[in-house]
């Protein structure tokens, strides 16, 4: 499979999972956690309990609540949504289509770089 990205994917492995928060909005108004796996400034890829439907909008908080104190609000366009195994949780790849602080999710990316990078250190 030919890859399509023109931008490379931070990837958020297990043992840092834990220092970021990353929640959807559901129908029913209230947002629900759900794992980050990695994510671009155009794009994100996310384990969920749930299924999305595919085109659909999402609006998603992401936030570092030990490092930043502002939650980064965005919407994304679901591109796929595939059971990773049966009676499994769900593997999403969602567009990122619109943010309401774009330095914010700069920012987020740094902070994601530095957790990265030092860990041991700062938790």
């Amino acid at each position: 499979m030919m890859e399509r990205r023109k931008e490379e994917r931070r990837v958020v492995s297990e043992i840092y999972r834990k220092y970021i928060t990353f929640k959807v909005r559901k129908g029913s108004g209230e947002f629900v956690p759900m794992e980050l796996l990695d994510f671009s400034p155009n794009g994100i890829r996310i384990k969920s309990p749930y299924g999305l439907s595919v085109d659909s909008a999402v609006e998603c908080i992401i936030a570092v609540p030990k490092s930043l104190t502002k939650e980064i609000l965005f919407i994304g366009k679901v591109k796929y949504c595939i059971q990773d195994e049966p009676e499994g949780d769900y593997l999403i790849g969602a567009e990122v289509v619109e943010t309401d602080n774009q330095i914010g999710f700069e920012v987020f990316s740094r902070v994601h770089n530095f957790i990265k990078e030092r860990i041991g250190d700062i938790f």
